[in-house]
């Protein structure tokens, strides 16, 4: 029995949908990033570069601590749709920019199409965390073990997709095409996302949003109480920790990467094929993974050691790239950051937010994968402006510096991993106390999983 028969007709449509949704999200990035980020680096230089992920980071982190104020107070499926229009906005100034290029001067030209870029970047961390609000408002631990893999497959079938997509599309036609065809997937992305809300009304899924009227004094008082429970919770704490080394970590890694690629290949057209082609690589393995192995690697691992493997291989790959400069090692960084990123790391995330009482889950997956997570980019960005300042060198930069400030932070990062070990399930145990009884039923579902999962390993140790 497949997990979608399961759990009956009406799980299955909604789950169907969510998977659309994801689905076309990640097709338009797949297509239209590689466009967005090939134009960038051929149009204003690489020695934009570390400005550009810094004022990305920071646009995350400003757009989602103004969402802190809304999470668990407007529906997600509402804040979803706003954002999808939002930037729909933003890609039609992108391509009209780039059509009128010769009315700008160079620096004013420069600098609009990397304001343009960084919103280009920050906008999708609204609608993609909105998402997987409503979604882990929707479904139960037990049938998100299930669920939730199968859902982790549309990102990777959508960036397959859109990476060949962009890998085929510049043979033919400019690269813009690209960026086009991301505002396309979005389009269809809000008549989906609006069948599947009437669908939620219908089964009770409101995504929090308050029968009464919203004042700004609610509002406020929402934004702090985000906080508290943030500021109690010892297992978000270790999230944060968590969150924000990752995108430490990704940040010097995809900077050394578009260093190398801007020697290796002399055009955008080019380096989109290449980059194309190598999304669509790394995510047809994790899909293989994924599809085969995701609902067994979470229920035999459990949530908790799902943390250990991507910071883990972070470190291996820092050292390979010290040991064996060039090309193919930062790629392999890539393909191991995109491989168990998108399998294993991200079950055990996506998971991970259902052990918070229903009331909190907005407002603590917005703060740590909207807040707190940029903050890491922030953090990597000023490192990499810093070490640019004190070294002309971008070759030592990349080949002897950075790997070594990657080792340090990955090392932060698997350190925080190791106490998660104990406060995940200490959050559990306190949802469980919650009124809510759904909150009560997530919470013993959490703890059994994990207990199915140390289970398996005593009886592997023994064998």
């Amino acid at each position: 029995m497949t997990p979608l028969r399961k759990y009956g007709r009406p799980v299955a449509v909604l789950s169907v949908l969510f998977w659309i949704v994801l689905f076309l999200i990640n097709f338009g990035h797949g297509a239209g990033w590689s466009g967005v980020y090939s134009i960038l680096i051929k149009k204003t230089s690489t020695q934009s570069l570390s400005c550009f992920f810094l004022f990305s980071a920071l646009g995350s982190f400003v757009l989602n601590l103004i969402l802190m104020f809304f999470a668990d107070r407007v529906a997600s499926e509402k804040l979803v749709q706003l954002s999808f229009i939002g930037f729909i906005a933003v890609l039609a100034a992108d391509l009209a920019v780039l059509r009128a290029e010769p009315s700008f001067s160079a620096p004013c030209f420069r600098g609009t199409l990397i304001f343009l870029a960084v919103l280009i970047i920050s906008v999708p961390s609204v609608f993609i965390i909105q998402t997987w609000n409503l979604i882990n408002k929707t479904f139960s631990p037990k049938s998100a073990a299930d669920i939730y893999p199968l859902l982790t497959t549309a990102p990777l079938i959508g960036s397959i997709a859109g990476g060949f997509a962009a890998n085929r599309m510049p043979k033919f036609w400019p690269t813009e095409s690209l960026v086009a065809t991301w505002g396309a997937c979005v389009l269809i992305a809000i008549a989906v996302t609006a069948a599947l809300t009437r669908l939620l009304k219908q089964s009770g899924v409101t995504g929090g949003q308050s029968a009464e009227k919203t004042t700004p004094a609610d509002l406020a008082r929402n934004f702090k109480d985000g906080f508290f429970h943030y500021k109690s919770s010892a297992f978000a704490l270790h999230l944060s920790v968590v969150f924000i080394s990752f995108w430490l970590v990704c940040t010097i890694i995809d900077f050394c990467y578009a260093k190398t690629l801007d020697k290796t290949y002399a055009t955008s057209e080019e380096m989109a094929s290449f980059y194309g082609g190598y999304t669509t690589a790394a995510n047809v393995t994790a899909l293989l993974i994924q599809t085969f192995l995701g609902s067994k690697l979470l229920k035999t691992t459990g949530v908790r050691n799902g943390f250990f493997f991507l910071p883990c291989s972070q470190i291996l790959c820092f050292a390979v790239m010290l040991a064996a400069p060039g090309l193919y090692p930062i790629v392999a960084a890539v393909f191991m950051q995109t491989l168990i990123g998108m399998s294993v790391q991200s079950n055990s995330v996506q998971v991970s937010f259902n052990v918070f009482a229903r009331a909190i889950r907005g407002k603590i997956r917005t703060l740590l994968e909207g807040v707190l997570n940029p903050l890491g980019g922030v953090i990597g960005s000023a490192i990499l402006i810093v070490i640019g300042k004190l070294s002309e060198n971008d070759a030592l930069i990349v080949e002897k510096i950075l790997p070594y400030i990657g080792i340090l932070f990955s090392g932060v990062w698997l350190a925080a991993v190791f106490k998660i070990r104990k406060s995940y399930p200490a959050e559990a145990e306190k949802t469980a106390q919650s009124p809510d009884p759904r909150d009560q039923n997530d919470a013993a579902e959490a703890l059994q999983i994990e207990q199915t999962a140390a289970g398996f390993w005593k009886k592997s140790a023994k064998d």
